[in-house]
Parts: C-alpha cells; sequence; structure tokens
C-alpha cells in the first residue's frame, strides 16, 4: 500500500473516531493491502476527488458583488405572518 492510501485509511478511521492503533483501524489497513479490488476502489476515488477539485474550483466573489449580496440578503424584507 502506498503512502497516500495509507494516510487516506488512517484519516478515515480519524473521521469515524476509531483509535489508529485499534484493532478496527488494523483490520482495515490489512483488508485493504489484500484486496486489489478495494485497492483499485480507493485509487479511483482518489481520482474521482483530484477531478472534482480541477474541475469545480473554488472561486472568490469580486469584492463590490460580495457586498452587493450581503446588503440584498440584510435589507431583504422577510414575509409578514397574517393573524388569522
Amino acid at each position: 500500500m502506498n503512502k497516500h492510501s495509507k494516510k487516506i485509511l488512517d484519516e478515515l478511521c480519524n473521521y469515524l473516531g476509531y483509535d489508529l492503533e485499534g484493532c478496527m483501524c488494523k483490520e482495515l489497513h490489512s483488508a485493504v493491502e489484500k484486496d486489489e479490488d478495494l485497492q483499485e476502489y480507493i485509487d479511483s476515488v482518489k481520482k474521482t476527488v483530484s477531478i472534482c477539485k480541477e474541475v469545480y474550483k473554488e472561486e472568490c466573489l469580486p469584492e463590490d458583488v460580495k457586498a452587493n449580496l450581503l446588503d440584498k440578503i440584510k435589507t431583504k424584507k422577510r414575509p409578514t405572518q397574517c393573524d388569522d
């Protein structure tokens, strides 16, 4: 297993709240090391994430557009409730 895959598995264990040295994480690492299909799946997920990051790069709004948008949000009247 390459370093990057190990890091992903460690992060997954951490995200799920498992101790990195605990049984569950060790089993996960062992399963991935033995299963080529699982390794290919992890690689495909990495590629998908990489492509998504490239295609959907975060773009900041120009300051004037941002200020105008925030102003509109602040000044927008809320609908009034009718008493029946």
